[in-house]
Order: C-alpha cells, then sequence, then structure tokens
C-alpha cells in the first residue's frame, strides 16, 4: 500500500468526507464518529451508542466473530431526508484492541452533478450542504485521533484516494488499490493519473474541472477499469480547495450495490443548481 496521508489530510478527510465515518469498540460502542455521521444518525453517533442498535444490524457480535468485510448491507438512518441507505464495515485492532469502521452511504433520488436539463435539485445535492453546513454541535476532531483514522483507512472496506491538483494520485487506500487491479504493483496506479481507471473518459474530465472548483460528486455511478473490466461503482468525492488551488480530493468509491443500473451521465453546467 502507498504511504498514509499526512496527518492534516487525515484529519481533513475524516472530518469532512461526504459519506458517514464511525469507528467503534469491540462492543460496537461508537468512539468517533464524523460530521456526516453525526448528520445520518444525530444523537445516534454520540460517543457510547451502540451502533449496530441504531443502524438495525441485528448481527454485529456474528460479524465481529467472523471478523470478515462487510460491503452494501442496507441499513436504517435517523434523518428524516435520508432515512436509508447502506453501509461498508470492516474489522481491526488498534493497539491490542479490536475495533470496528465503519462508512455509511445515504441513497439519494439522482446524482450530482445532475446530467438532466429541468431535473431540478437533487437530494445529492441537499445532503453535501448539510455537510459542509457548520454545526456547533459538531466539533471536529484533531491530532489526538489520527492513529484510529489511519486504522480506518486500513481497515474500512471502502476505496479512498486523494488526488493532487495534476490529476496524479497522491495517496489511495487498500480497497482502492484492490479495487483498479493493482494490489500486486500498487506503484502502477498511485503516482499516476486518476484518467486511467475511469471507463468513461467523459465523465474523468468532467470531474477534473469539477474538484479544481470545489464542486461535489455524491452518489454518482460510474465504471472503473480493473485490467481492462468494468467494475461498477458509486462515488461520493469532495475537495479541499485553498486560495482556489486544490489541495486534495477526499474521494470515497463504494462497490456498486445495483451493478447493473445504468451509469449516471454528465454535463458542463449544472445550471439547475
Amino acid at each position: 500500500m502507498s504511504s498514509y496521508p499526512s496527518s492534516v489530510q487525515l484529519l481533513d478527510l475524516f472530518n469532512w468526507a461526504s459519506p458517514g465515518m464511525l469507528v467503534t469498540d469491540a462492543s460496537g460502542a461508537v468512539v468517533l464518529a464524523n460530521k456526516a455521521a453525526t448528520e445520518l444518525l444525530g444523537n445516534g453517533a454520540a460517543v457510547g451508542t451502540p451502533l449496530a442498535g441504531v443502524l438495525g444490524v441485528d448481527d454485529h457480535d456474528a460479524l465481529l466473530t467472523a471478523g470478515a468485510p462487510v460491503e452494501n448491507r442496507e441499513v436504517a438512518f435517523a434523518h428524516p431526508d435520508f432515512a436509508a441507505g447502506y453501509a461498508n464495515l470492516g474489522f481491526g485492532e488498534v493497539n491490542g484492541a479490536t475495533h470496528g469502521f465503519w462508512a455509511l452511504r445515504p441513497i439519494t433520488t439522482h446524482p450530482t452533478p445532475s446530467p438532466t436539463a429541468g431535473e431540478g435539485s437533487s437530494t445529492a445535492q441537499a445532503w453535501i450542504r448539510q455537510v459542509d453546513q457548520p454545526k456547533e454541535s459538531y466539533l471536529p476532531v484533531g491530532e489526538e485521533a489520527v492513529e484510529l483514522i489511519r486504522a480506518y483507512y486500513d481497515h474500512c472496506p471502502v476505496a479512498i484516494h486523494l488526488i493532487e491538483e495534476d490529476g496524479t494520485v497522491a495517496h489511495a487506500n487498500w480497497k482502492d488499490i484492490a479495487i483498479v487491479g493493482a494490489s500486486e504493483q500498487p506503484d502502477s496506479y498511485v503516482g499516476h493519473h486518476i484518467r486511467r481507471i475511469y471507463a468513461d473518459q467523459d465523465v474523468v474530465e468532467d470531474f477534473l474541472g469539477r474538484w479544481g472548483e470545489d464542486a461535489p460528486i455524491i452518489d454518482f455511478r460510474a465504471d472503473f477499469l480493473n485490467k481492462g473490466a468494468r467494475v461498477p461503482v458509486v462515488i461520493f468525492s469532495t475537495a479541499k480547495v485553498e486560495d482556489n488551488k486544490l489541495r486534495n480530493t477526499r474521494c470515497f468509491v463504494f462497490p456498486d450495490s445495483h451493478p447493473d443500473r445504468k451509469r449516471d451521465k454528465v454535463k458542463a453546467l449544472d445550471l439547475n443548481f
């Protein structure tokens, strides 16, 4: 696997990612939750809360015993506008103690960017506005959380990569490297342009412009390439932009729970939003 992102990048990734990110202890109680998780779950994301019960996952102990990654598990959220979605869950040890690492993605009406003129405001846009909105009840995590975030990067079965201003993949976790078929040679992917892993070049070219403008890509169905084969994925991606310059992206890529669905398209301008 490539080197870890810096502590600053990891904290930015965790605090302001568009999917919900949580860490639980061996009992399933919340240890750490990001802003998106608090929006989806409300008090259910509070430290010490039994997360599996909040999500409606009634076989947590069996999943813990099995220890295998779980992908696209249907779960329930407390948010009135985003009551349903999916969870990915992996387990790993931090300082000798078992933890659970969760990634939550809400279901939206249609993605952003939207391909269809006159489609109107999507719940994907509403979701990212809510994640980005400051909230007194959410205090961003600091340096004390970096070790757990590194473990999240290592164990949660969701693909994560950070892209630089020129489109180079600067960092990618194990799942991201695996999803594009580069596990045996990570350097054949990391350090190269992101363009090469997208099956549809019009999509990635559109995305490259959006990242530089801090425009979100939420609940977007696309195809990655794994040694020439198409891999259906769902993308949740935002960017850290400072002084009109892209510092890095926060790209989360989920194996598609509905791989037979039509892939989403892009258009040059989102005039409806």
